[in-house]
């Protein structure tokens, strides 16, 4: 990669025709907020000011470049950027590459500072580039299939921290955290799975709504859908991680929604329901997608629960007695139009011995006791 970065770098640099200035002032730019950037690090970072730069700089380029080969070599006709990707790309010629760079760039450990990209991004910007198109557009199309399918909403790129952070609000909706509400909700319960709560006669059913708005009214749960493809299991790894490791994050939103996913999800009889709802598309085996959902927030505590109502409102649903007999009476003798005739003369027939029994015991006199007679 180390290679494919530098040769990267050397295009961009080729591209722009006075290597030496542009090199200058790309270094120029990090060099400026060096200090910052080596605070976004948690640990201390061991290299020299030059080193630190060239990194940046060089890593910078790299994803920057990336995303411009990739609106034009997949998104042709959206953008005006015209940076085509050389024959010999080994990015782009490589089936296996894409896909690993997705990974990759996802990773918490991997992040750079997103003023870092912001910089080089302008510094590279071209004449023909138009207006609209933006370094947040750019990544949006980037990610934009191997987001869990939900097109995330594009947001303001004020206030991201780095690519991760910026999918992560991206999936927000572009929602502020809220600071004023930071005490963990302790009191939550976990809920049943989806085939436990069918037998309470909850029904689910698919909204075309945010991914993290899930609800519950009357019975039925509302889940937008999500796509898990193969990169699913570590991006919600890596975002449940950095929510735990951010300060600035008050809202445990994704790491509360995998706790309801979790709940739902056991066996593949509850993946397989799911996906008949429309509400989870997968190319994964239904055995994979349960177990990944089983384990996926092990070791982890939502700071603040998202779903403490929600959950409320399920498990009161579940274990009222009523809704698991109203519910095995109608799977049980009113599933097809047979068994319903059949239940109903059940019941007239009870109903009619009830009658001849009442008719019985009103029309039954007790004689009358003889005067006189004692009994001894």
């Amino acid at each position: 990669m180390e290679e494919i970065k530098q040769w990267y770098l050397h295009c961009l640099l080729e591209r722009r025709g006075n290597q030496e200035a542009s090199m200058m002032s790309f270094v120029k730019g990090i060099r400026s907020m060096e200090k910052y950037c080596r605070d976004c690090y948690g640990e201390k970072v061991n290299l020299s000011s030059d080193d630190f730069v060239e990194i940046m700089v060089v890593d910078g380029c790299f994803i920057i470049e990336l995303f411009r080969k990739y609106i034009t070599d997949f998104t042709a006709g959206k953008c005006a950027t015209k940076v085509f990707p050389e024959r010999d790309d080994p990015v782009f010629d490589t089936s296996w590459m894409i896909a690993t760079l997705l990974y990759d760039l996802l990773l918490l450990e991997n992040q750079i500072p997103w003023r870092v990209l912001d910089c080089l991004f302008k510094l590279t910007r071209e004449n023909d580039e138009i207006e609209e198109t933006s370094l947040s557009q750019l990544t949006l199309n980037y990610f934009e299939f191997y987001t869990l399918g939900r097109y995330p909403k594009k947001i303001e790129e004020t206030g991201s921290k780095h690519l991760l952070d910026f999918i992560r609000r991206c999936l927000l909706g572009g929602t502020k955290e809220d600071s004023t509400n930071n005490h963990p909700n302790s009191d939550w319960a976990p809920i049943p799975s989806v085939t436990e709560l069918l037998q309470a006669g909850v029904k689910f059913r698919r909204t075309d709504d945010s991914m993290l708005n899930i609800t519950f009214e009357n019975g039925v749960m509302k889940i937008p859908p999500i796509v898990v493809n193969e990169n699913g299991e570590s991006l919600f790894r890596n975002l449940i991680v950095y929510e735990q490791c951010e300060a600035s994050v008050y809202e445990c939103k994704i790491t509360s929604y995998a706790v309801v996913l979790d709940n739902l999800i056991n066996t593949s009889s509850d993946v397989d329901i799911l996906v008949q709802k429309g509400i989870l598309f997968t190319h994964l085996s239904k055995e994979d997608i349960a177990s990944f959902f089983n384990k996926l927030y092990n070791n982890t505590i939502p700071g603040h629960f998202s779903y403490k109502e929600l959950t409320d409102k399920v498990n009161e649903h579940y274990h009222r007695r009523f809704n698991r007999w109203k519910t095995i009476l109608a799977r049980d003798y009113f599933n097809n139009p047979w068994s319903t005739l059949a239940f109903a003369g059940a019941l007239l027939g009870l109903g009619l011995t009830f009658m001849q029994t009442l008719y019985a015991i009103l029309a039954y006199k007790a004689p009358k006791s003889d005067e006189g007679y004692h009994y001894p």
